[in-house]
């Protein structure tokens, strides 16, 4: 089953979209489905375009194609999708991917702040730019996310995989600041360059393909190793935190 929701022009505004409520297994039973706009509870014909074609008895069969100049604004999409497929045509706003345990979130444009945050399973493609905290946990979390995939084509913000427990994110682009802070497992790999990655990480690999600027100086240089073809410099730490994770990096400038 394909369900496509194409957002309808609308007076511009400042307030986004809660749109929780798309995720493809709620289709199931039809698009009788609300978003909200601050305290405004509407139909999803309100704000979208709605088209179905086919039918479906579960949700890895459901299909949800979002389009229009202003998907940026919605929030929350596919927040706790278990299995099915999301398409953006266009950016998404924040949140998207919120506790992912299953299923396929592709965005065609750039992605807002906490992209896949907290999510345990599942494949989250970013083929534009991704925003701070990507794979990360919220705000005094201490388990950012668990399990599945997260790749952006682009390049990524600040704090990217932070608190990092499992699964695996790969940024094709550099990275911002703390890229991979308070990494206790899992898997993250910066083609570009970022930095201070690993900070204070106590489990996990990190790799850096690029350059590690202000690299921080409690990490234990083990020496050089061979990574698909590529020679990197492996570090054990974070030592302050008495942490035993590994960081491998093409090379690296000292924190000053």
């Amino acid at each position: 089953m394909r369900v496509t929701l194409a957002m309808k022009p609308a007076e511009r505004s400042f307030i986004p979209i809660e749109a929780e409520a798309i995720v493809p297994k709620n289709f199931l039973a039809g698009t009788d489905i609300s978003v909200w706009r601050g305290n405004r509870e509407l139909r999803l014909d309100e704000v979208f375009s709605v088209s179905v074609e086919g039918d479906a008895d579960r949700p890895e069969d459901v299909e949800v194609v979002l389009s229009g100049d202003e998907t940026f604004r919605l929030k929350r999409v596919g927040e706790y999708m278990d299995g099915g497929k999301i398409v953006v045509l266009g950016g998404i706003g924040m949140h998207c991917g919120n506790f992912m345990s299953g299923g396929t979130i592709e965005i065609h444009g750039n992605a807002d702040g906490w992209l896949g945050r907290e999510m345990a399973g599942g494949t989250i493609l970013c083929r534009g730019d991704a925003a701070d905290y990507c794979a990360s946990g919220y705000r005094g979390g201490r388990k950012g996310m668990t399990g599945g995939t997260v790749e952006v084509f682009g390049r990524a913000g600040d704090f990217l995989a932070e608190s990092l427990a499992g699964g695996t994110v790969i940024v094709h682009g550099g990275a911002g600041d703390m890229a991979g802070a308070e990494m206790h497992g899992g898997t993250l790999i910066v083609h570009g360059d970022c930095s201070r990655p690993a900070a204070n990480m106590k489990a996990g690999s990190c790799y850096v393909y690029g350059t590690a600027h202000g690299m921080l100086p409690t990490f234990k240089r083990i020496g050089a190793v061979q990574h698909d073809g590529r020679t990197l410099i492996q570090f054990t730490g974070d030592i302050a935190n008495r942490g035993k994770g590994n960081l491998f990096v093409k090379d690296y400038r000292y924190l000053d």
